[in-house]
């Protein structure tokens, strides 16, 4: 009913080596004559393209201890979030140059990796499809058309990873490269963003038709659904299309109705009963939940790879050993409702910038770690002098620089020496969250928030369903298309913060010209000779922090262009 990927190529050398006639096989003969022959063996391969590679540093599978990245980053090190205006990492590991407006194609951290490992991952699936969607191919008519379904699954998500990154992209087709061509032209061929919309959109609809509703441990119709809807929330958005187009915004609308008609998906309200820690718990749930449409899973205490980074070591209080990690700007923080709904910039909201943390949307204390609040068995204490997890503390090194730790996704059940246990919470692709606010987004934009679509619902409806699960009131009413954008867009930032949202909804918005220039600000405590606590809140985390129009698009690396002997075009002011 949902889908875990359980992605350790360790599990799958254990499948096919008990075989005695796989031991047989001669190295030389493995790929073709093996592989494609062998059914079990060719399924292995097709299940090992939801992994890729390692390009650069700090990216998985670095210490061979954590698994190949999936799509997108994940739990590995530095997160999006890190290069966004949600958080600041404490040991800079090259997003620095990013908060700073500094990346430039020879010089990007791990921003422009997508390039490579996305294509490698499409001549890969390329290779795949040139050999199951064949009649020789050795497998039964149902479980081919899964595979050619999940193939074209795959293909479609490098090809997003790319155009969220890139913009306008060259498109392979089904061309499986090798370097006896004599011609590579084509692949320099950087096609619009129009065009490269509507081949990934093609590529979903041919795995929707393909894929079953219930497919284990991969990707499933759902999945493919939940993919074609945020495609098109991008396509609809302001950096992907010249002018505001109403037919985009339909079609949205429409692809996230798809997934809200299937029943099949709903909210989780019954982890625990306090809504803060229902939705704690919900990211640390380790089995797949009625919220769940897509997710990568990690196997629990293994030393033989299969799970993540350490993320509770990394994430996790200098004053417990812990490496500080994505640590939450003030900037964020601030975005969090008080629990009557006002933001805290309204005067009648009762926020208290000296009591800052009384009152807030209970998602707030699920996702981040605040000075007094509770982490594992203790109170976390980020005030100076004397602070445990200040600089007065233990590793000051490992210091927040923002006086936040991040709370969400970290399991508090488990000692930051457990390395076998760390790690294993489970990566969330997609979830029933997101899709109602993708359809609210979309809706909104096309008939403001009363508007009703397909399904019945509003845009009022859906975010307030998504308000209501978190133990929030609804949103006022009376708003207009403008304002209701506004409360989306921020309803968006607490609800999938960390997820690898932010980072591209600020760009698609066309909104990163603002709140990406906006200094990264932290929280400084004193605490004063009679026990009392003073707040400040004009200290900088990270200084010179800038964002510049070519800041929309990632850089295309200069090794790139060079091979194509400039025959690459770069993205514009790199």
């Amino acid at each position: 009913m949902k889908n875990i990927i359980v992605l350790i190529l360790v599990a799958v050398v254990m499948l096919t080596s008990c075989d005695d006639d796989f031991l047989e096989v001669e190295s030389p003969n493995l790929t073709d004559q093996a592989v494609w022959q062998d059914a079990t063996l060719a399924e292995a391969f097709v299940l090992g393209l939801y992994t890729s590679i390692r390009i650069a540093d700090k990216e998985p599978g670095h210490n061979g201890g954590d698994t190949p990245g999936g799509f997108g980053r994940g739990f590995h090190w530095a997160l999006f979030s890190s290069v966004s205006d949600e958080t600041i990492y404490s040991n800079d590991d090259a997003t620095y140059l990013v908060q700073r407006g500094q990346m430039s194609p020879s010089n990007f951290g791990f921003m422009s990796t997508t390039w490579g490992r996305s294509y490698r991952g499409i001549r890969e699936v390329n290779l795949a499809l040139s050999k199951v969607d064949v009649p020789e191919s050795p497998f039964e008519e149902d479980i081919k058309n899964r595979l050619i379904g999940e193939l074209h699954f795959i293909r479609a998500f490098r090809y997003f990873d790319l155009l969220k990154g890139f913009g306008p992209v060259p498109i392979m087709g089904d061309r499986v490269t090798s370097l006896e061509d004599a011609d590579f032209s084509e692949l320099f061929d950087r096609r619009p963003i129009q065009e490269v919309v509507d081949y990934i959109v093609a590529e979903l609809d041919l795995a929707i038709a393909n894929l079953p509703a219930d497919n284990g441990a991969r990707a499933t119709s759902g999945a493919a659904m939940a993919l074609k809807s945020r495609v098109l929330l991008y396509a609809a958005s302001p950096l992907y299309t010249e002018t505001d187009d109403p037919a985009k915004w339909q079609a949205a609308a429409t692809a996230a109705e798809e997934v809200i008609s299937l029943g099949k998906y709903q909210l989780v309200t019954d982890l625990r009963s306090d809504p803060a820690e229902n939705f704690q718990q919900y990211f640390l749930n380790r089995t797949a939940t009625s919220e769940d449409i897509f997710m990568r899973f990690y196997v629990e205490e293994s030393s033989s790879g299969g799970r993540a980074i350490p993320i509770e070591r990394m994430n996790g209080p200098n004053g417990s050993g812990g490496w500080g990690g994505n640590c939450p700007m003030q900037n964020f923080v601030d975005d969090f409702e008080m629990d009557n709904g006002l933001p805290i910039t309204d005067p009648a909201s009762g926020y208290d910038d000296q009591d800052p943390y009384s009152n807030r949307d209970p998602r707030f204390y699920a996702s981040v770690v605040y000075n007094g609040g509770m982490i594992r068995d203790r109170a976390y204490e980020s005030f100076t002098p004397g602070g445990a997890d200040s600089p007065d503390g233990n590793e000051p090194w490992n210091t927040s620089p923002t006086g936040y730790l991040m709370r969400k996704f970290m399991r508090e059940d488990i000692s930051l020496n457990s390395w076998n246990q760390m790690g294993t919470t489970p990566w969330r692709y997609f979830r029933y969250a997101e899709i109602l606010l993708n359809f609210a987004e979309a809706q909104n934009e096309l008939a403001g928030p009363n508007s009703t679509g397909s399904t019945g619902y509003t845009p009022y409806a859906a975010v307030n369903e998504v308000r209501a699960r978190a133990g929030m009131p609804a949103l006022p009413a009376g708003l207009d298309k403008a304002a209701f954008r506004e409360r989306l867009r921020n309803e968006r930032r607490v609800e999938l913060a960390f997820e690898e949202h932010r980072y591209f909804d600020v760009r698609r918005w066309k909104i990163a010209e603002t709140v990406e220039n906006q200094p990264a600000r932290r929280v400084t405590i004193t605490k004063e000779s009679d026990g009392s606590l003073t707040y400040s809140y004009d200290q900088e985390a990270l200084s010179g922090k800038q964002f510049e129009q070519q800041h929309y698009w990632f850089p295309i690396p200069l090794e790139e262009i060079s091979a194509s002997d400039g025959m690459l075009d770069q993205n514009p002011f790199y």
